[in-house]
């Protein structure tokens, strides 16, 4: 998504290059025609990592909701708050300096004009992940409309599958029935389509768990690879449900080889490389637009950059940087989310223990 953003902000659309397009801008441009779709496959992933933590709690009867609302919330909102304070910073400067002629009055695709959408009542929508149903996105930080999507996922999973009964239905299944309709109705019409994305990647902890043999995996992963460069070219220039529902279903797919494949390791370049960037990939997604649009601001007026290699080594090197910015400010955000965690979890059971009513002393006599 960074990268799609990159060139978004900084070079023409593809029907707008001038000349023949060489080997470089061809892979420039193709690289960076994914943004849409990584969002698809983290519904994915997203699904499958916090729906397996629902189902099992439900399935072991020991679904906390004290204890799924804190890992939720805590993880949401020590990236998201600072996140905006910053992002309001940037925006704020940048109108300063360039005004909202350019980029900050909603050129060069990176949606509305941003002023409007810098209010303190934006931003607490967007704080409760009302963006998109009753607010919109904060300033120009447009990415954050999946945030939303996400949220809401989170709380609407649950209630389905405490709607299902272990045992005899009660009164408390109707109950959490009944608010997963409310919550559905709720959300927007968009929300409520793309969590079938999500619910794929939940589906794949219903699957069977023996692990297959090594040419399913590659079988799988070539399938999966093929209906992701296909997705890619016929529909990168018109995103639509249709494209996004072949690149979640495709991501499901490699999932659940990858799961079963027998030459699985947690060693390596490769797994230390997406550890590290899954370490703070989630304040790369929350930091990185307003930054961007303020450097767009700066550097590309009068118009957009046509691709040439001084062009696309200057970006590369904003892009660093876009990394670099994102990578500081984990270290005081996401990096300290299981601190976070336990503080308030302590303060939850320190306030449950206070409740413990002491017992009666027997009178002296």
């Amino acid at each position: 998504m960074t990268l799609a953003h990159l060139r978004q902000g900084f070079f023409v659309s593809p029907s707008d290059i001038r000349g023949p397009s060489n080997l470089l801008i061809k892979i420039v441009y193709f690289v960076t025609a994914f943004g849409h779709y990584s969002v698809m496959i983290f519904f994915v992933l997203s699904g499958f990592l916090v729906g397996r933590i629902a189902l099992r709690g439900r399935m072991d009867g020991e679904f906390s909701w004290r204890d799924y609302s804190t890992n939720r919330l805590t993880r949401l909102w020590v990236v998201l708050i600072p996140a905006l304070l910053i992002g309001a910073i940037w925006d704020h400067i940048g109108i300063h300096l360039f005004g909202t002629a350019g980029i900050y009055g909603g050129l060069a695709k990176h949606g509305d004009e941003v002023l409007p959408h810098l209010s303190a009542s934006i931003m607490l929508g967007n704080v409760f992940f009302l963006q998109g149903i009753l607010t919109r996105t904060f300033g120009s930080n447009g990415p954050l409309w999946s945030l939303s999507y996400e949220f809401w996922y989170y709380v609407l999973f649950p209630l389905m599958v405490l709607a299902f009964p272990l045992g005899k239905a009660g009164w408390t299944s109707a109950l959490y029935a009944v608010a997963a309709c409310i919550v559905a109705f709720f959300i927007a019409p968009s929300m409520r389509t793309y969590f079938l994305i999500w619910l794929l990647g939940a589906s794949i902890n219903l699957a069977p768990e023996e692990r297959g043999k090594p040419g399913y995996l590659w079988v799988a992963a070539a399938v999966g690879t093929a209906v992701l460069v296909v997705a890619a070219f016929n529909f990168k220039t018109d995103i639509n449900a249709c494209g996004d529902f072949i690149v979640g279903a495709a991501s499901a797919a490699m999932i659940f080889a990858l799961l079963r494949s027998p030459a699985r390791s947690r060693s390596g370049l490769y797994s230390r490389a997406a550890r590290g960037l899954a370490g703070f990939s989630y304040t790369l997604y929350l930091v990185h637009a307003p930054i961007m649009v303020f450097l767009s601001a700066w550097l590309v007026p009068p118009r957009l950059w046509q691709p040439s290699a001084p062009h696309v080594a200057l970006a590369a090197a904003l892009g660093i940087l876009t990394f670099a910015y994102a990578l500081l400010i984990a270290q005081f955000t996401e990096w300290r989310t299981d601190a976070v965690r336990r503080r308030v979890a302590n303060a939850f059971a320190h306030r449950s223990r206070s409740r413990v009513p002491l017992p009666s002393r027997p009178h002296d006599g």
